[in-house]
């Protein structure tokens, strides 16, 4: 049996996709913000042992359920609790479990070598494999919500075909969406009422929904949710939940959160950079949509997928990883197209067929778009490690000119061994990308910076403080107990601790010198880190200052 063919196949993908992700997971210091806020969050669950109310030093994280914090907080249990690897590993297990469910919800439409094409172009993606690398709710999310829609699916072309649905289908159905609202709330709901409502539609009736129970189905999801609904409001007189409400949801809904707002149609320019290396299969997808909409497996998928995707372009707020959820579904329809060869017979005018290959060349070559931009951060934000920067950059560029040119083989014959070699090379560029090219750009690895030099310090500092720069992975590498003051406070602070060490951005140096020298405060010269906060978009300068020590001897003379 062909190698394509085989189940080894699957096995051998998510073999290296493993190491992969865990090797960036070993080399990528913790980045900010939300991936250090989870992780810190998570350490302080399993320190202070309550896993109920989730907090980031003394403040109410009221961002997301406990879930997630859960998960994190048990691996770190086991792999360690100081290692930012060990709140990112539940992701790899989650990618796992996302690609081995593809794989088999592909079965069911094609033959397996296009199976095996669908869960790779999913796992060898820019944004599946970027999120992957990050400590998290999208990645687990991703993974719940296609365990629901694969309930879902099942039911639904049971229906379709006359066939008796499998008997426990709907338990797992509910379990995954209960499981998918502990991770990031209403998102699971939201896709489940999408999808159904679309096909309710499409075929104007509902019942095939009866094999759902859905009141038994609602009492699952009641038993699973309510405890820790009830158990956090009672911790926190319904500040957590109101806050997660108004603050979070409600927030991203109405305005763009965060500087995070941008128009409708975002999402779709963006795609192209965001699957790459699969990114030539959109072409054909358009023209696929009427023969898609003729079998119902494909026309679920469709249902999965658009209905949400045209509300995330109508909601102010835009981040990348918010497409997670309907992936696979995009995934599963593009290999459709990778056996698909484009000719001139196909096309009653020549332009047209021309057309069509122009813009398969043209969105192969946005893979050189990720290369340029990743030589740019290395010329930019290398730093004292810019040669090993450039080094992995041009590395990246050679991995992309392999995936083009593969990418060249399959436009020209369609065939499969140059699909999955473009593919391949895609994983090796995304490989150097996350795993050695990130983290080689030290200038914006900041908090790491200060971390090691305090570490290498003769004399550790009894306590810390920072002003003006607050990043939460500096709160993770230095501890629960970095107090975020301002520059007024930072210098009261090392008037009451002697021993003690503040970190002044250089924004906060005059105010922080001014009040040091009302209250007559001796400091040493500062030790001074420079870099880059990617958080704010801005250059900034570390000045570490500790109190001067008082020599005696020296007064005598």
């Amino acid at each position: 049996m062909p190698f394509f063919y085989s189940r080894m196949a699957i096995y051998a993908l998510m073999a290296v996709l493993t190491v992969v992700v865990l090797t960036g997971h070993h080399t990528v210091p913790p980045m900010d913000r939300d991936e250090s806020r989870f992780a810190q969050a998570s350490r302080q669950m399993q320190q202070s042992g309550d896993y109920i109310t989730v907090r980031f030093q003394d403040d109410l994280r009221a961002k997301k359920p406990a879930g997630i914090y859960w998960l994190q907080s048990a691996f770190a249990s086991m792999l360690g609790e100081a290692a930012i690897s060990s709140y990112r590993f539940v992701n790899v297990l989650a990618l796992l479990a996302a690609v081995f469910m593809l794989y088999h919800i592909g079965l069911q439409l094609y033959e397996p070598r296009t199976a095996l094409a669908a869960a790779t172009l999913f796992g060898t993606g820019f944004l599946v494999l970027g999120e992957a690398h990050l400590a998290k709710t999208d990645t687990v999310l991703m993974a719940l919500i296609l365990a629901q829609q694969w309930a879902l699916f099942r039911l639904y072309i049971q229906w379709q075909t006359n066939g008796k649905a499998p008997a426990n289908n709907w338990l797992w159905f509910w379990l995954a969406m209960a499981f998918g609202i502990m991770i990031k709330g209403p998102v699971a709901v939201v896709i489940a009422v999408l999808t159904i409502a679309s096909l309710a539609l499409w075929h104007r009736q509902i019942r095939w929904l009866t094999a759902l129970n859905i009141w038994y189905g609602l009492l699952v999801v009641a038993v699973v949710c309510l405890p820790w609904a009830v158990m956090v409001s009672l911790s926190t007189d319904g500040a957590f939940l109101a806050t997660a409400i108004k603050a979070d949801l409600l927030a991203k809904v109405h305005s763009g959160q965060e500087s995070h707002g941008a128009l409708p149609g975002s999402y779709v320019l963006a795609l192209g950079f965001l699957i790459w290396p699969a990114t030539p299969l959109l072409i054909g997808f358009f023209g696929q949509i009427r023969g898609f909409l003729t079998r119902p497996e494909t026309r679920f998928l469709l249902a999965w997928l658009v209905p949400f995707w045209i509300m995330m372009e109508l909601i102010p707020t835009k981040l990348p990883h918010y497409l997670l959820p309907v992936l696979p579904a995009l995934a599963l329809l593009l290999a459709a197209g990778v056996p698909v060869l484009t000719s001139r017979e196909n096309f009653t005018r020549r332009w047209q067929y021309f057309l069509i290959i122009g813009l398969r060349y043209l969105a192969l070559g946005l893979g050189l778009g990720l290369g340029i931009v990743a030589l740019w951060a290395a010329l930019n934000f290398g730093g004292a490690t810019s040669r090993r920067a450039v080094l992995f950059a041009f590395l990246g560029l050679l991995a992309i000119a392999a995936a083009l040119y593969f990418g060249h083989l399959w436009i020209r014959q369609a065939l499969w061994v140059p699909f999955f070699a473009m593919l391949g090379a895609g994983l090796v560029f995304h490989l150097i990308l996350f795993s050695a090219l990130v983290p080689a750009l030290s200038r914006i690895h900041v908090s790491s910076a200060i971390a090691s030099t305090i570490a290498n310090l003769p004399a550790r500092p009894t306590a810390v403080a920072a002003s003006g720069y607050h990043e939460p992975s500096l709160v993770f590498l230095l501890g629960q107990n970095l107090l975020l003051l301002t520059a007024k406070e930072s210098a009261l602070f090392l008037e009451e601790a002697p021993g003690g060490m503040a970190i002044i951005e250089q924004r906060q140096n005059p105010a922080f010198l001014t009040v040091a020298a009302q209250l007559g405060l001796r400091v040493q010269p500062p030790i001074q880190l420079s870099g880059f906060n990617i958080s704010k978009g801005q250059d900034v300068q570390i000045l570490l200052y500790r109190t001067a020590v008082f020599d005696a001897n020296a007064s005598k003379e």
